[in-house]
């Protein structure tokens, strides 16, 4: 996903269907593909797009691991639970 990230950044919001994402990303790279030739003017919207795309990678990468953090944090203390209550008998 980090090519699709650096080399087509509006790609990887079209396939996470997050049209805000897809349509503005979809803006910066025509205009740095328009503008490269301008003095490479276009570079900077390239690194605006793929800084774009690349935030939002992180963010569900981060979101994806607090995740499985948060699961992991239940299941211990549900067990923790289990072992402190006292058998009746």
């Amino acid at each position: 996903m980090y090519l699709v990230v650096v080399f087509c950044p509006p790609i990887y919001f079209l396939v996470r269907k997050k049209w805000g994402g897809f349509v503005l990303n979809s803006i910066l790279l025509i205009i740095a593909l328009f503008t490269m030739p301008i003095f490479g003017i276009g570079v900077i919207f390239w690194a605006l797009a793929v800084g774009h795309a690349g935030w939002e990678l992180r963010k569900e990468g981060m979101q994806e691991q607090a995740e499985l953090i948060a699961k992991e944090m239940v299941k211990a203390q549900t067990e923790a639970k289990k072992q402190e209550q006292p058998q009746v008998g």
